[in-house]
């Protein structure tokens, strides 16, 4: 019996265990095994970090008793997402039925929802399928976790198999190569040099998260010595990174250097209109309406939980499943609601909501006695120039804007233009006591 047959089975045997429609629709219906391990245990992909807890703490006994009735096997039961299966070693599968393998296949660029927040990257990566090896080489793509990177190079390699399914690509996290490369090393030179020889059969190597390469001088030795071939060969590379290459600890100069030799771009925090673009397309990837909603309901998630695309997935979750247990099927959800779901966050609702940067720019220029027009401007004047970075730095600080967002917003400045100005404040205000009272006067002003 394949995994998908002896899934379907099981989930034909809960969905008559008398469990609630909603939730077996939203959390199980679109779960499948991914594989059985040398340890018997039974890994169930799940779409989300709240559908793994929601599993993990209701059904995970149940599940178990189930899958070990219809696969007459004695098996244990863990639910994880898609990135924890993929930090997974691979020696750790024993079963995997191949058309689980490839669930990765379901990133792509046309679910990447785009927004100022990640443009650069987006393009960048077309271009880089478009002409491998020869647009932009090695491609550096950097930002905080849950942001998609991980989403892009999956789009990267799909696009290219669609494409020319013949290319050969090697995708690995740095975890996996880390491990691969102190499997062989104590088996002596020729293991070694099979080791990066292997890798001479790929056209387009994409390693996730480099940064977790960080201080492993030999295997950084190999790493680079692979790198260089790939690019010698015109053979494309694309990393991630949580950091820009420069901001890198724990590599050889000569590695960050090569790092920076093609082209890095950045994945910030979604804005606003990103978020609620995202949110809309969580809502119909869990067959759940949009219309259950009252706008203002998404839009408060939006502009709360923007830091990343997992907070954002996370919140909706739990607001889901808050409607299911709490509220009748023919009732809106209100934001009323909203507040009720989400009162153990701290979330300060009235406050947050009167917060923009168009309020900020105005407080701040009254304060420094100034046109608004100015902070937009080019003007290097002195107190124009803190002022326009306090503002950026408010802007940052109190309603989490991205910072390709803020630079939009002051004048079309560029992201690390906007994080420059951040970091200036912060050091004002450690250094200046004076100015650190400044900063926490006009706070409060914005949040009256």
């Amino acid at each position: 019996m394949s995994h998908k047959e002896m899934w379907e089975q099981v989930k034909t045997k809960l969905m008559g265990e008398t469990i609630d429609p909603i939730i077996f629709n939203t959390y199980i219906k679109n779960t499948n095994i991914h594989s059985i391990t040398n340890n018997n245990e039974c890994i169930i992909l799940v779409r989300s970090g709240f559908a793994k807890e929601i599993l993990t703490k209701n059904l995970t006994n149940k599940i178990q008793i189930i899958i070990n009735q219809v696969s007459n096997r004695q098996l244990s039961v863990k639910f994880l997402e898609q990135y924890e299966i993929e930090n997974m070693p691979h020696q750790q599968y024993d079963e995997c039925d191949d058309n689980l393998k490839s669930n990765k296949k379901k990133f792509t660029f046309t679910n990447f929802v785009k927004g100022a927040c990640n443009q650069d990257a987006y393009q960048a990566s077309l271009a880089v399928v478009k002409n491998l090896g020869v647009s932009w080489n090695p491609l550096f793509i950097y930002g905080n976790s849950g942001l998609g990177k991980t989403h892009l190079l999956h789009a990267v390699e799909n696009e290219i198999i669609k494409n020319n399914p013949n290319i050969k690509i090697r995708y690995l996290s740095s975890e996996e190569f880390g491990r691969m490369f102190l499997e062989i090393y104590n088996h002596g030179i020729d293991a070694i040099e099979d080791f990066k020889d292997s890798f001479n059969n790929y056209q387009v190597l994409l390693i996730d998260d480099i940064q977790l390469l960080a201080k492993r001088n030999k295997t950084n030795e190999i790493f680079f010595n692979i790198f260089n071939r790939f690019i010698d060969d015109n053979k494309q590379i694309i990393l991630t990174s949580d950091k820009y290459p420069d901001e890198l600890d724990g590599f050889e100069q000569r590695m960050v250097s090569r790092f920076q030799s093609g082209l890095s771009v950045c994945l910030d925090a979604p804005d606003f209109e990103t978020a609620l673009n995202i949110l809309n397309l969580k809502v119909k990837e869990v067959n759940y309406s949009a219309t259950v909603f009252a706008k203002e309901v998404l839009e408060f998630i939006a502009l709360n939980f923007n830091t990343d695309v997992r907070k954002l997935e996370g919140a909706l979750n739990r607001m889901i499943f808050f409607s299911v247990m709490n509220i009748s099927a023919e009732k809106i959800i209100e934001l009323e609601d909203v507040k009720e779901a989400f009162k153990s966050s701290n979330i300060i609702i009235d406050k947050r909501e009167k917060i923009t940067i168009k309020k900020i720019k105005q407080i701040v220029a009254e304060y420094y006695n100034i046109p608004v027009k100015l902070l937009i401007s080019k003007t290097r004047v002195a107190n124009i120039t803190i002022a326009r970075h306090l503002a950026m730095f408010l802007a940052r600080t109190l309603i989490d804007e991205p910072f390709s967002r803020i630079g939009i917003e002051f004048g079309g400045k560029d992201h690390s233009t906007v994080m420059s100005a951040c970091q200036k404040i912060e050091i004002l205000i450690k250094n200046n006591k004076e100015f650190a009272k400044v900063v926490h006067l006009l706070i409060a002003k914005c949040q009256g």
